[in-house]
């Protein structure tokens, strides 16, 4: 009984001490998205700022009592819009001065003209002398002078008296007004009030001294498209040209001022607002496009994970272009059609057998 006991403690003993079996292990779940050939745009990212084509500061060209505003400060103005009225009673009692000054001058005018009429039918019958003569014609050509200073006097004071009615010279907003109404305002020294064109505006921004070249080829061939988004509001994409390049590289920055033209009829675009700038160049006709999580960065470069047919991964280095709304171009190291891990790269190594599952963009997500 005793040996049975004991045969069978020993076999318990040797069980125990046996390796258990390793597990099956599962291949690690990795997401995967497939490379595809798509025209994508070639962009230089920068940011701007937004300009006012005209900037205009409405001053007093006549002096007088500034009688009031015709429009509220602040609002949108077409360019002949009546801004503001000065007194004008005096400017219509200068008009009318000239006006009177001019009709004498005219009356001594044809007076004049009658004597030196006169004269030179005397002086054809030598019933008066040479010295007569010239006399009326001096005087002739006096009243003459005489018309031409009032109608040089009457123009001014038609001038002044159009000065007394200020109107905006552009279409555009105006600002706060610079001097309430009821002051007394002084020629060509009192502000009035300024007023900014709106609609179109202009972005101005830089580029590299690097981008240069390629932008002056691109932009050689016609008016290059630009879009530009408000910050706070990146979806809200807002499309101009650029229409100038500066003459001269600033040395000490080493860029280059470029300004495109936008319409901005809804007036989403306001004068010293920064923006986010992005000049297309040109179309990447059939570029091959990754998800740009799918880039990794190491020693050796940018590199992905290949997904082959078996399910292992090679790793790839590739060489990386242009990004376009999430996707990055890749030039070499990738084909269409090519799966390639998008989440679940950490640990992988190639020739590691993978659980792939199609990746699912955030903004698809369910």
């Amino acid at each position: 009984m005793k040996r049975a006991l004991v045969t069978a403690l020993f076999l318990s003993v040797l069980t125990g001490c046996e390796k258990p079996q390793p597990a099956e292990t599962t291949p690690p779940p990795v997401s995967f998205a497939k490379a595809e050939a798509k025209d994508v745009p070639l962009t230089i990212d920068t940011f701007g700022n937004c300009v006012t084509i005209a900037d205009v500061t409405l001053q007093a060209q006549v002096t007088g009592n500034l009688l009031k505003f015709a429009v509220p400060q602040g609002s949108m103005v077409k360019a002949g819009e009546v801004i503001a009225e000065i007194d004008p009673a005096p400017y219509m009692a200068a008009l009318q001065e000239a006006q009177g000054g001019l009709d004498s001058a005219k009356a001594s005018l044809a007076n004049a003209q009658l004597v030196l009429a006169r004269q030179q039918q005397l002086f054809k019958t030598k019933t008066i002398d040479l010295a007569d003569l010239q006399t009326a014609e001096a005087d002739e050509l006096n009243a003459q002078g005489a018309v031409l200073s009032a109608e040089g006097t009457l123009a001014t004071a038609q001038i002044n008296l159009g000065y007394c009615t200020i109107k905006s010279p552009v279409d555009g907003k105006l600002g706060l007004y610079l001097v309430d109404a009821g002051n007394l305002v002084s020629a060509d020294q009192t502000e009035i009030i300024n007023v900014q064109t709106i609609d179109p505006i202009y972005v101005k921004f830089t580029i590299s001294e690097n981008d240069f070249d390629r932008v002056r080829g691109y932009f050689s061939n016609g008016e290059l498209p630009v879009e530009v988004h408000v910050p706070g509001a990146p979806d809200n994409m807002i499309s101009g040209k650029l229409t100038f390049l500066n003459n001269n590289i600033a040395s000490d920055t080493g860029t280059l001022m470029l300004e495109a033209t936008f319409p901005n009829p809804e007036t989403r675009l306001w004068p010293g607002l920064f923006v986010n700038v992005r000049l297309v160049l040109t179309t990447l006709k059939a570029a091959i496009v990754i998800p740009s999580p799918c880039v990794l960065v190491g020693q050796q470069g940018p590199y992905v994970f290949v997904i082959a047919a078996d399910n292992t991964v090679t790793q790839r280095n590739v060489t990386i272009g242009q990004q376009h709304q999430g996707l990055t171009v890749v030039s070499e190291g990738v084909a269409d059609g090519d799966r390639v891990v998008t989440a679940g790269q950490l640990g992988l190594v190639t020739g590691k057998k993978v659980t792939p599952a199609p990746w699912q963009p955030a903004s698809s997500a369910q």
